[in-house]
C-alpha cells in the first residue's frame, strides 16, 4: 500500500512540474474582397444656363380620297398586318441583355446611409433619397465594371421639382472620385458630365431641355447610356436624345447612381431595374 501511494505521489508531481499543455488556437482574419467604391458626398451645385430649344410641330396635311363605284363584288386576300419593332431602339437592336438586376431582394450592392442620403432597396426598388443640405451630390458606385456597353436603368420619381436631379455613373474610377454621368432634372432637362478628381464637375454636354420625352417623372422611364470608346450617345425610352464625346476616362469602371435636390427636401427616385448589353 506505501508503495502504491507512493507511485501515485510521484505521478502527481511529475504532472505538476511538468504542467498541462494549454493549445491556443489562431483565429483566421478573412481578407474581405468587395467590388463596392466608397461614397463621395459633395457640396458642390451646378449652375448653368439652360437656352430653350425648339421643338418643330408637324404641319396638318390632308388626302383626298377618290370615290369610285365597283360594279362587281370581287374577292382579295390579304396578309394580317404585323407590328414593326423599332430597330433604333438599342434595347430591342441588341436582342437579349448581357446582364439584369432588378433589385427583388432585400439588400444590393448599392445600399449605403449617411445623413445627406439613402440609398435603400426595398420594395422591389433601389429607392435612392437626397436628405438635409440642398444641392449636397451623394452617389455610390459598385459593380459591375464596363467600357463599351449599352447600359440602361428603369427608374420613377416622386413628386418634385425645378433642378432636382437624378443621375447614371459610369465608368468610375477605383477610389470613385471619377466618372462620368448623365444628369437628369425634375423640370426635364438632361446633360453629361465628368467628375473630377477634387469634386470638380467638368460639363461636357450642358443641361438642354428634353424634346421628346413624358413631362411626368412619376410613370416608369428607361435611362440609357451607349458607350463606345469616346463617344457616347443618350437615350430615353428608346428614343436617342444627344450625343457628346469625351475621351479622359478611356478604360472600364464601375457603375452607379447620383442625387441632389435643390427644392424637394426627400426627393426621391426610385430604380427598378439596371441592364447592359454587349455592342456587337
Amino acid at each position: 500500500m506505501k508503495r502504491s501511494g507512493l507511485i501515485c505521489s510521484l505521478i502527481l508531481l511529475l504532472c505538476l512540474v511538468s504542467g498541462c499543455g494549454i493549445t491556443k488556437e489562431t483565429v483566421p482574419t478573412e481578407d474581405v474582397l468587395g467590388t463596392q467604391v466608397s461614397i463621395i458626398l459633395t457640396e458642390t451645385a451646378l449652375h448653368s444656363t439652360f437656352p430653350p430649344t425648339e421643338t418643330l410641330m408637324p404641319s396638318p396635311s390632308s388626302t383626298a380620297v377618290p370615290i369610285t363605284e365597283t360594279p362587281t363584288l370581287t374577292l382579295t386576300q390579304t396578309s394580317i398586318p404585323t407590328e414593326t419593332q423599332d430597330l433604333s431602339d438599342p434595347a430591342i437592336l441588341l436582342g437579349s441583355p448581357a446582364w439584369t438586376y432588378d433589385f427583388n431582394s432585400t439588400s444590393s450592392p448599392w445600399d449605403f446611409e449617411s445623413e445627406q442620403a439613402l440609398f435603400e432597396t426595398s420594395d422591389g426598388y433601389l429607392n435612392i433619397t437626397s436628405r438635409l443640405n440642398p444641392n449636397w451630390h451623394s452617389w455610390w458606385v459598385s459593380s459591375p465594371r464596363l467600357k463599351d456597353a449599352y447600359l440602361e436603368a428603369r427608374i420613377e420619381m416622386d413628386d418634385c421639382g425645378g433642378f432636382d436631379r437624378f443621375g447614371v455613373a459610369v465608368r468610375a474610377s477605383t477610389d470613385g472620385e471619377q466618372f462620368y454621368f448623365i444628369g437628369l432634372t425634375c423640370d426635364g432637362r438632361w446633360g453629361f458630365f465628368r467628375m473630377a478628381t477634387g469634386v470638380e464637375i467638368i460639363e461636357i454636354h450642358p443641361f438642354n431641355e428634353l424634346d421628346t420625352v413624358t413631362e411626368d417623372w412619376t410613370e416608369p422611364h428607361r435611362i440609357g447610356i451607349w458607350m463606345e470608346g469616346s463617344s457616347f450617345k443618350f437615350y430615353i425610352d428608346g428614343n436617342e436624345i444627344g450625343t457628346a464625346t469625351d475621351n479622359t476616362l478611356s478604360g472600364e469602371g464601375y457603375t452607379g447612381f447620383l442625387i441632389a435636390y435643390s427644392e424637394t427636401p426627400g426627393y426621391t427616385v426610385r430604380v427598378d431595374r439596371l441592364q447592359y448589353w454587349d455592342l456587337p
